[in-house]
């Protein structure tokens, strides 16, 4: 059996950041060539494959609070000035987009996409159970056990309540509470910025999101701002059982609902503060250790914590 020192779990932007900041890292994520690989149920939205939701939606960046990052941690500031991959680029000359941006690959000039080749130390690995032990945690697949002495844990929220309830961490009853909102499309006309964070996007994309006729939704450089995509600012709390997300065959529609789930919460208390007292060799780096919901883009946010809580 292997002893990997520190796994991180995942292999979508959260984990990415995680492993160029833990030099001597083990990535361990599912590999696939199939694209179809989606977990869904209620709000919940997640790419089960290398990249991870970062290369369905394209990670969009809030420039203004990217700023907000860089100047409030030198250290940070420091890490993305030097890292060899990405940098950030508006996505529109408009004033009213000005602070909308994406990820983009330095080397290629092209929207990041993350593959199994920007991890040094990568398994192919699809966690289904961790099993919590004094000096070390296990992980199970049905396949493959590894020891670790710390555990990253940089998957979807949907997955991750998932390898908890095979674990026995939690229970049917146990309620999982989160933060949500909606998106709504209008066209480019007297927007109000107080009540929504807008996204530009071209007819067809606003169409194949609609008819989910597509699955990946790229930014697009300087295109028509005919239409935007809004999301609104007042958040929503939603509390269900563990027995009702995982069993639930219901899908709410992803084109009306934000799928930025935030503050994750088992029976009201924060993920990582749940994991946390379970063992000190568990962390958590996902959507739902946002402590907000957060309007519009959100991969600013995945960085800056992912790179805080490695």
């Amino acid at each position: 059996m292997k002893i990997i020192n520190y796994a991180i779990i995942g292999s979508g932007i959260s984990s990415f950041i995680s492993s160029l900041k833990i030099k001597n890292s083990f990535v361990l994520s599912k590999f696939s060539l199939n694209r179809k690989f989606i977990n869904r149920s209620f709000d919940f939205y997640e790419f089960n494959n290398v990249g991870g939701n970062t290369n369905v939606w394209g990670a969009y960046v809030n420039l203004r609070s990217w700023k907000h990052y860089l100047k409030k941690n030198k250290k940070f500031l420091n890490f993305y000035l030097k890292n060899k991959y990405f940098t950030t680029c508006k996505i529109s000359n408009s004033k009213l987009f000005k602070h909308v941006g994406y990820l983009k690959c330095k080397k290629t000039n092209s929207i990041l996409r993350l593959n199994k080749y920007h991890f040094k130390k990568f398994i192919n690995f699809d966690l289904k159970k961790i099993q919590i032990k004094k000096n070390y945690i296990y992980l199970s697949s049905p396949t493959k056990l590894f020891k670790a002495k710390k555990v990253n844990l940089c998957i979807g929220n949907l997955g991750l309540l998932k390898v908890l309830k095979n674990s026995n961490l939690i229970k049917d009853s146990d309620i999982i509470s989160y933060e949500d909102s909606l998106v709504r499309y209008f066209f480019n006309l007297n927007l109000n910025v107080k009540k929504y964070y807008y996204i530009p996007m071209s007819i067809k994309q606003i169409f194949e999101k609609l008819l989910q006729k597509s699955f990946f939704y790229a930014p697009e450089e300087n295109k028509n701002n005919l239409i935007v995509q809004a999301f609104s600012r007042k958040k929503k709390i939603i509390k269900y059982t563990v027995k009702e997300i995982i069993n639930s065959n219901l899908i709410l529609f992803r084109g009306l609902s934000t799928n930025h789930i935030a503050n994750l919460r088992i029976n009201n208390v924060p993920i990582r503060k749940f994991l946390y007292l379970k063992s000190h060799r568990i962390i958590v780096n996902c959507a739902g250790t946002c402590k907000k919901y957060i309007p519009g883009s959100i991969s600013q946010d995945l960085i800056y914590n992912a790179y805080l809580g490695s």
